[in-house]
């Protein structure tokens, strides 16, 4: 049976406790920003760090921290260092290192902030306040985990904080943390001890009229169960209900306290009782969207069907938790498995129940720690086993239970269970004297699971339950009945008041209609206007699509134009003997194909005179690499933003890249050089972009100052500059490459929309 993830659900007890300082006031709903600003604007003394610490802590302290929150601490503890390290003041420097260790702790980096909490714990220890230490500690205790080899220390570091908050006289605080002190003993298996801690915590609450009872009450109750105390432990939890149900909590904690009520009933094998509760945490389970404990529910409400006896039900309510995914914990996964087996077993469809029993062995080759899945995997391969009447192989599984039996105790409802699996493998053998003993041992365990006095004490406690109940709905049924007392007597004022409002709803009946009349009359004049101005907008959204349409038939047709005078040139460049007047050609090739593809990407989209500069840059570059003859030894990279650019300002970009990228293509990289040319457009800040190209070739000769060279490339990337109103600079140092830098004004804009065209 699944008993859902203890810890979690009381882990805001300690980690409240560490908490004293009030948070500032505003600081929760000011952006980080904002408070960046105060923090660097603030006067350097004590207070100032005191202000800051308050500061960093409400970041931490809000309910869904992200990560510019997390960032936000973690730069106020550095000023906060910074600053004490100036002051000389060790407290502040113990405050920053505190906060550093809670900013750890919130990223869940907690072991990462250790060594900062123990620093914290040293400073604080020799120089602050009682109330500052009890902090440090345990928020050292809180870089622990729950494992088997931390436990130890993470409690006796609690129980440190415990006896600070003692000293100072705050007995509330000393028994919230005693409360959570008392669930890790529960995890360490210290269950004695553990109940101990909890009665001491509960005197504390009921002496100080501390009401949430609820989770202290269903930890006695599960520190019971664990001790096979069946009555003490439905008391508590029942005890837990009726508290948790008065103060009407639907949170988390009731489907556990439902749950663990649910797990009483099941183990006296009260099945009936135990689905009720199981199915009133899954209710809650569900309505608080808590997926792991919708699925505990139906796995154990699965496993109630099936020692009911109904075994299709059972897998259905599997198949059911199936849709919710795998248990978190690995070691609890074998749960479904078990229960799918035994349901087959006893369907007598032993191919299905092969199929889950396969999964069980396989588990148990890998997990091979001594605890209690362990034990439950060693019984559930048995139970197989002497069902299909294979019982020599279960003696190793049940050597090795019973060799662990007595440090690996399991509740006494599966105590029961084995006893009765080594009897029937001793019987199969013909071990009479053991299967004797087993057999005594078992109708002992089950005497004692289901003894008579303990029956009539369960029965009372339910009894008492009911009552309690019983008389919370008579005291409701009585105030409802006064309530309906009130009523009549208002009947008999309605009634007289009935007549006097007839006779005044005839007359504002009558007062209606003839407003409905002129009513009807304006609205008769409103669909007349209302028609025209329908009228006046059709022709309004012809006119508008008229002249969109003639908008991309001009970009058509300039395109095409383009790519005519680009063939034309072509053409011409074939009948040429001069070098110079063919490279002329070229780069007014490459310059017009650079204007010709924003034309035809301006036919394409719905967002007429916007260019989605990402494309744009990528084809481009794809033209020129096939422009040229050498690119096979250039890489060639970019790196654009999903920007949209005005057509006005696509134009002297693309012509600005295409003279940056022909000549590093013509003249950086001579004979066999290889080498990358880089082409980078990002959003520079607010409204800004910044244009990047740059080159690894061999750069301009010392001699050559790039700003003031006079080639006509150069002079039209100045020239395209200016009309972009930009910054241009171009620098270069021999055998380094060239670095081309344009930051101009732009807006961006959302992403357009391609249509198919066959132009």
């Amino acid at each position: 049976m699944r008993k859902g993830v203890p810890g979690k659900i009381w882990i805001w007890m300690a980690i409240g406790l560490a908490v004293i300082l009030p948070v500032m006031a505003g600081a929760q709903s000011a952006g980080p920003e904002r408070i960046g600003r105060l923090v660097q604007g603030s006067k350097g003394d004590t207070s100032t760090i005191t202000a800051w610490m308050k500061m960093g802590e409400s970041f931490l302290d809000r309910p869904e921290s992200l990560d510019s929150d997390m960032k936000m601490a973690f730069h106020i503890a550095g000023q906060m260092e910074t600053l004490s390290n100036e002051l000389k003041y060790p407290v502040g420097l113990g405050l920053s290192k505190l906060l550093l260790a809670k900013a750890y702790r919130e990223s869940g980096r907690a072991a990462e902030g250790r060594k900062v909490s123990e620093e914290a714990v040293r400073l604080l220890s020799a120089y602050g306040t009682p109330a500052l230490k009890a902090q440090a500690i345990l928020e050292l205790g809180g870089t622990y985990s729950n494992s088997t080899e931390d436990l130890p220390t993470k409690i006796s570091l609690y129980r440190q904080g415990i006896g600070i908050y003692q000293s100072l006289g705050d007995s509330l605080s000393a028994a919230k943390l005693n409360e959570f002190v008392g669930e890790l003993l529960q995890l360490n298996g210290q269950f004695t001890q553990s109940l101990e801690v909890l009665t001491g915590a509960l005197a504390v609450y009921r002496q100080t009229g501390f009401p949430r009872l609820q989770g202290i009450y269903s930890l006695i109750g599960e520190t019971h169960h664990e001790l096979n105390n069946f009555a003490q432990s439905l008391q508590y939890n029942l005890l837990a209900v009726e508290a948790g149900e008065k103060l009407k909590d639907t949170g988390p904690l009731m489907s556990t306290v439902y749950n663990r009520v649910g797990l009483n009933y099941y183990s006296i094998k009260y099945y009936d009782q135990a689905i009720d509760y199981f199915n009133k945490a899954l209710v809650l389970a569900r309505s608080n969207r808590d997926t792991p404990t919708i699925k505990n529910m139906l796995i154990n409400i699965a496993d109630a069907c099936r020692n009911k006896g109904m075994y299709r039900r059972s897998l259905d309510t599997l198949f059911v938790s199936a849709q919710y995914g795998l248990l978190a914990n690995e070691k609890e996964r074998m749960l479904e498995p078990m229960i799918y087996m035994k349901d087959y077993v006893a369907l007598m469809e032993f191919d299905k129940a092969d199929h889950h029993f396969r999964k069980l062995v396989s588990a148990y080759q890998h997990y091979q720690v001594p605890d209690r899945n362990s034990q439950l995997l060693r019984l559930a391969i048995v139970y197989y086993l002497q069902a299909v009447g294979r019982f020599t192989e279960t003696i190793p599984y049940l050597r090795t239970y019973t060799h662990y039996n007595n440090s690996v105790p399991l509740a006494l409802v599966r105590q029961v269970e084995g006893e009765y699996l080594l009897y029937r493998t001793d019987s199969a053998m013909g071990n009479l004297s053991s299967a004797i003993s087993h057999f005594r041992q078992y109708k002992v365990l089950s005497d004692s699971l289901t003894s008579v006095a303990q029956a009539k004490q369960l029965a009372m406690l339910q009894l008492q339950f009911e009552t309690r109940q019983k008389d919370k709905n008579i005291e409701f049924l009585t105030q409802k009945s006064e309530l309906q007392e009130v009523l009549l007597q208002n009947e008999k004022v309605s009634r007289n008041a009935f007549a006097a409002g007839v006779a005044m709803l005839v007359l504002f009946s009558a007062l209606m209609y003839n407003r409905y009349r002129l009513k009807k009359r304006s609205n008769l004049e409103l669909e007349g206007k209302q028609k025209e101005i329908n009228d006046q907008n059709e022709v309004l959204k012809k006119v508008v699509e008229e002249k969109e349409w003639l908008l991309k038939e001009v970009h058509h047709r300039v395109k095409n134009n383009l790519q005519i005078v680009i063939s034309l040139l072509n053409t011409q460049s074939e009948f040429l003997d001069n070098v110079d007047a063919i490279t002329a050609i070229r780069n007014s090739q490459h310059r017009m194909y650079a204007m010709s593809l924003i034309h035809q990407r301006l036919y394409q989209v719905d967002n007429l005179g916007k260019i989605d500069m990402k494309w744009y840059i990528g084809e481009l570059i794809g033209y020129m690499k096939e422009s040229f003859e050498k690119t096979d030894r250039i890489s060639f990279t970019t790196e654009t933003d999903p920007l949209l650019l005005d057509a006005v300002q696509a134009v002297p970009i693309g012509l600005i890249i295409n003279e940056a990228v022909s000549n590093s293509i013509k003249y950086a990289f001579p004979a066999d050089h290889r080498g990358n040319i880089r082409v980078s457009l990002k959003s520079a800040g607010e409204a800004g972009c910044l244009l990047l190209i740059s080159d690894d070739g061999i750069g301009f000769s010392q001699e050559q100052d790039p700003q003031h060279t006079q080639s006509l490339g150069m002079s039209l990337m100045h020239g395209l500059s200016g009309q972009l109103d930009g910054s241009f600079n171009i620098s270069s140092a021999a055998g380094r490459g060239v670095n081309i830098r344009l930051f101009f004004q732009c807006r961006t804009l959302g992403a357009i929309t391609v249509k198919t065209s066959a132009g």
